[in-house]
């Protein structure tokens, strides 16, 4: 984590220490939280449109911080006696002693972006590099213009290698940043239907994540999945001055794996003879591998290295986990949902055998824009009655999902809830001994408390 002087910080701001008396006072990492301030921490209170942290300096101070940027314009209250920094904004002067600590640290910096896996490409990637270097990475989803400076500041100055997640909602997201972040490599894993209420088109996504070029070094990488169909329709008329390397399984890619077959326990894929291995399911994390046998390949791994990494990444919560229960298993991909990831994690509920019962469990998928409907009643069209035998759905557009399925079920095996309760009693009744359990749904729909209604369940 970052460790400075309260002078050296004003200094990387361009700010002003309200008390220069105070300027030799060490730092040692920052918070935004005021539940998690940690003694010898630097405070930066955030202000939005439901809260305000400023209110939280006392509390902080109460806990062991030792210091707090603020806004020229607050108030200090008689209550507060630790010395403070004076700055315009306090978001930006977190991006902003992000990407100053960042310049100063020897580093190589990975950023990963995507409509899906780049949470997963992260971790397989973190656990192939650490076979050789001290690596750390966003932990969870903190990849916005807050919780990317937060990660920034949280690396040990001795890190050899920073994997960063970045995400989008709107453009211009990425360009930020990507512009505190100044990655060595770039990445872009594929563009899904995440996102359409704000841009609209898969091109714009495209268009939105190509943002990520913007901060990319001169002698930097640029690396995305070739078999992508929207980055190969997009990235002709896109001028890139670093080196490219696409990867895939299509012949026309740089880096190309061959899949080699799924089981229950892993997904196998080759390049040149040799086999590689994760143990994560589905055919999409050949994509995932692929992408970090490149890595492992470019900073000089050796073959078991890079095998050993591939074959110790452990999946996150509620993403594609096979969680066994008393009778049944849950297939557990909770975290989010879109038709891409939908349609994935349905085909992993093919290779899954040995069950006399499959049962879909699916919430909404959110901000899909004006063809969210559309989209959903697709989804459920394309739904195989062959594999799953029941269809369950909660949420306002997941109905649509219904409509679709009706398409191919008959209407006993498709249901539709409003209340998540009424759901869960109705799941119950229908798991028998040997059923397997798909959960999927946007974050917002928190499908996970599905997950841990029936988890426990004797069947």
């Amino acid at each position: 984590m970052i460790e400075r002087s309260l002078g050296q910080i004003a200094k990387m701001l361009n700010a002003v220490l309200a008390d220069p008396n105070s300027s030799g006072l060490m730092i040692k990492g920052v918070t935004t939280d005021s539940r998690t301030v940690e003694k010898g921490n630097l405070y930066i209170p955030l202000i939005g449109e439901k809260f305000d942290g400023r209110i939280f300096i006392k509390e902080c101070q109460d806990a062991g911080a030792s210091a707090f940027l603020v806004d020229k314009d607050f108030k200090i209250t008689s209550g507060i006696k630790i010395p403070h920094i004076i700055v315009d904004d306090t978001k930006k002067a977190l991006q902003d002693l992000a990407r100053a600590y960042k310049d100063q640290l020897d580093i190589k910096t990975i950023a990963i972006t995507g409509s899906n896996g780049k949470t997963t490409t992260k971790n397989i990637m973190a656990s192939v590099l650490a076979s050789k270097y001290k690596v750390e990475k966003t932990k969870g989803n903190l990849n916005n213009d807050i919780g990317l400076p937060k990660t920034i500041l949280s690396l040990n100055e001795d890190t050899q290698i920073g994997i960063l997640e970045m995400g989008t909602d709107n453009f211009g997201d990425i360009s930020l940043l990507t512009n505190i972040a100044r990655p060595d490599i770039a990445i872009i894993m594929n563009i899904g239907d995440s996102h359409l209420e704000n841009l609209k088109t898969k091109e714009g996504i495209a268009k939105a994540k190509l943002e990520i070029l913007e901060g990319l070094k001169e002698d930097g990488i640029f690396i995305y999945n070739g078999d992508d169909p929207t980055l190969k329709k997009v990235l002709p008329q896109v001028k890139i001055k670093q080196k490219v390397i696409s990867f895939g399984q299509n012949e026309d890619v740089d880096f190309r794996v061959k899949a080699e077959g799924e089981t229950r326990q892993k997904t196998s894929f080759s390049k040149d003879g040799n086999l590689y291995s994760v143990p994560l399911l589905g055919s999409h994390q050949v994509y995932n591998g692929a992408c970090c046998l490149l890595i492992g390949e470019i900073f000089g791994l050796s073959y078991d290295e890079i095998n050993y990494g591939l074959l110790n990444v452990t999946s996150e919560a509620n993403r594609n986990a096979l969680i066994e229960c008393h009778g049944f298993d849950i297939l557990d991909d909770a975290y989010k949902s879109n038709p891409q990831s939908l349609h994935q994690g349905l085909e992993t509920t093919k290779i899954l055998g040995g069950y006399v019962r499959k049962i879909a469990v699916l919430g909404d998928m959110l901000e899909l824009g004006d063809n969210e409907k559309e989209l959903h009643y697709q989804a459920g069209k394309d739904i195989d009655p062959n594999d799953i035998e029941y269809v369950l759905c909660y949420g306002r557009l997941s109905k649509y999902i219904c409509l679709g399925a009706l398409e191919n079920f008959p209407k006993n095996r498709v249901k539709h809830f409003d209340n998540k309760d009424d759901l869960i009693d109705y799941l119950k009744l229908l798991i028998i001994k040997s059923s397997l359990v798909f959960v999927k749904g946007s974050r917002g729909m928190h499908m996970e408390e599905v997950i841990e209604s029936i988890k426990y369940l004797r069947v």
